[in-house]
């Protein structure tokens, strides 16, 4: 396969990375492992199949090693469950956890407080 394509479709998955899931990192490997857990295994193979065929692209001859037909295959399931990832419904459930999680806190607060003046005997 050419190093030229491996490199522009690793490319657009390091893309695909910040943009859906606001992935950091300066290489491909950094991103794939800041949104490790958010990733199904099966997608995970395939980032770590896309790194392994980018080292070997590397080297002109090397890149005669990489199995164009694997390498398409693990690029079209990391690209199709990228796409798929709707980031404004993302953050919107982001937002609502976190303010079911400030409610239930504010709750447990409360009942505490109203714990303590039942058992000083105020209320």
């Amino acid at each position: 396969m050419e190093p030229l394509i491996v490199q522009q479709m690793t490319t657009r998955i390091f893309e695909l990375l910040e943009e859906k899931l606001g992935a950091k990192g300066k290489t491909l490997q950094k991103r794939l492992a800041y949104v490790n857990r958010k990733l199904p295994a099966r997608v995970k193979r395939a980032g770590e199949a896309l790194i392994d065929a980018q080292a070997l692209a590397g080297n002109p001859r090397m890149a005669m090693q990489i199995d164009g037909e694997a390498f398409s295959a693990a690029y079209d399931e990391i690209s199709t469950h990228l796409s798929q990832i709707d980031s404004a419904a993302e953050r919107s459930r982001k937002r609502y956890n976190m303010m079911a999680a400030i409610a239930a806190q504010v709750l447990l607060f409360g009942t505490v407080v109203v714990a303590f003046l039942m058992w000083r005997g105020v209320l």
